[in-house]
């Protein structure tokens, strides 16, 4: 009986079972007098009975049982339960009992009928006295207290079924009242099996996932602050060494440098900001893997050249799947310059492109530090540090494998990362060939 509808049908179900015995209860109480009333009759006419029985015989005591009303008349019956005089009528449902053996007191005969039996005294063979009760002689209940009776029947089943519901509903309007008016934490907390638990269920993991995204913006905000102020304050001791009369030309570039600087961190904030929110128009046509990978190889290569590193694909087949170019050559583009900036100078960065089961596999590797275990995750986030070791001394703001790891989210793919047994970290995308794009 665990879901909501369960609940419901087996109170109107106990409603009925409840009203039919408190009504056969009832109506058995005010039954009870009228068989009694009938039980001190029958004992009062087995001795006059008996009388004429001795004295005149059988047809004497019929004669004599034929002065009585109709309604009050019995029958008299012998041990076997057969009439003990001629002329008697006897009740069809007393008919159907006579088979059985005769005992005093009372005998349910059938549904609404009732046999009062009496012995009369001093009769050998012994004769008993039988008076049959139908449903129109057992008083019945009043129309009016059957109404109040049923009223009050199924006011005190919906009455709890009712305060089941809106106890656990009143609950849940609490805790969504709380939400709204800033409590993050509130959670309804609730296990059960109906339809209200699982409301309340969903409840709970909506308000986790609000937290969720608001203490993410909240960090994104507080980040992208941090990371404004480096840029901005070199910005403003460019313009205080041309004001104070330094060469002109350096200021100019160092304020290039840095205007690009915060152009290239506010791209990856909107570019991060419309992965997340969903709001990115990503196309789905064709994309040929090998080729995408190639490009984006011999861009990183050609830059990292210059700061004495290198990159190299080492294997790529032909794959080819259905997602957005762009979006995709934004997540390979970051994860590879992400392994050149940790990659020492003297190593290169290895990529492949593989086709394993239905995904396609896209692995780079670098030759750095690694990251710590239980940072493998986290490095995917926006703004992310790892450790010492792999400092942002190559520029960067952490958002380039947070990109990434969003973009092949909307493909129906997985990024992960792990330390290679030889050294560096490699980094993993799987995608999905006939993946669709969300």
């Amino acid at each position: 009986m665990g879901s909501l509808f369960g609940k419901i049908f087996f109170s109107f179900w106990l409603a009925a079972v409840l009203l039919a015995g408190a009504m056969i209860g009832v109506t058995r109480l005010m039954g009870a007098g009228t068989i009694d009333e009938a039980q001190r009759d029958l004992a009062g006419l087995a001795p006059t009975v008996a009388s004429l029985w001795t004295e005149g015989g059988g047809v004497a005591a019929v004669i004599w049982l034929r002065g009585l009303p109709l309604e009050k008349r019995p029958v008299l019956l012998d041990a076997r339960g057969r009439p003990a005089a001629p002329r008697q009528h006897l009740p069809r449902h007393l008919m159907r009992w006579l088979p059985h053996s005769l005992e005093p007191g009372v005998q349910n005969l059938s549904p609404g009928h009732v046999a009062v039996v009496e012995p009369l005294p001093n009769t050998d063979p012994p004769l008993y006295l039988a008076l049959v009760l139908r449903p129109g002689q057992l008083p019945l209940m009043p129309l009016w207290l059957r109404i109040l009776l049923a009223l009050l029947v199924i006011a005190l089943v919906s009455y709890g079924l009712a305060a089941l519901l809106t106890r656990r509903l009143y609950r849940l309007r609490l805790a969504a009242q709380a939400l709204a008016a800033g409590d993050l934490s509130v959670r309804v907390g609730r296990r059960g099996g109906d339809e209200v638990e699982a409301l309340a269920r969903d409840f709970d993991l909506m308000a986790g996932r609000v937290r969720e995204l608001l203490e993410t913006q909240k960090r994104l905000l507080r980040d992208v602050s941090h990371e404004l102020r480096s840029p901005l304050a070199r910005l403003r001791v460019a313009l205080e060494l041309a004001e104070r009369g330094g060469d002109p030309s350096k200021a100019v570039a160092r304020i290039g440098k840095e205007a690009d600087e915060l152009e290239r961190l506010i791209t990856q904030v909107l570019s991060l900001a419309r992965l997340e929110s969903g709001q990115a128009a990503l196309e789905r046509r064709p994309v040929p893997l090998r080729e995408l990978l190639s490009r984006v190889v011999t861009d990183a290569d050609f830059e990292a050249q210059s700061k004495g590193k290198g990159v190299a694909c080492i294997s790529a087949f032909e794959v080819t799947l259905a997602g957005d170019p762009v979006s995709l050559r934004s997540a390979v583009e970051n994860v590879i310059r992400n392994a050149v900036r940790h990659t020492p100078e003297g190593s290169h960065v290895e990529a492949s492109l593989r086709e394993e089961g239905s995904e396609a596999l896209i692995e780079v590797r670098d030759r750095g530090p690694g990251v710590p275990e239980d940072q493998l995750e986290a490095i995917f986030s926006p703004f992310a540090r790892s450790s010492e070791a792999r400092e942002r001394s190559g520029g960067g703001y952490g958002l380039g494998l947070a990109i990434a790891s969003r973009a092949v989210a909307a493909h129906g793919g997985r990024i992960q990362a792990r330390n290679h047994p030889e050294g560096g970290l490699l980094v993993t995308i799987r995608l999905p060939l006939r993946g669709t794009i969300e």
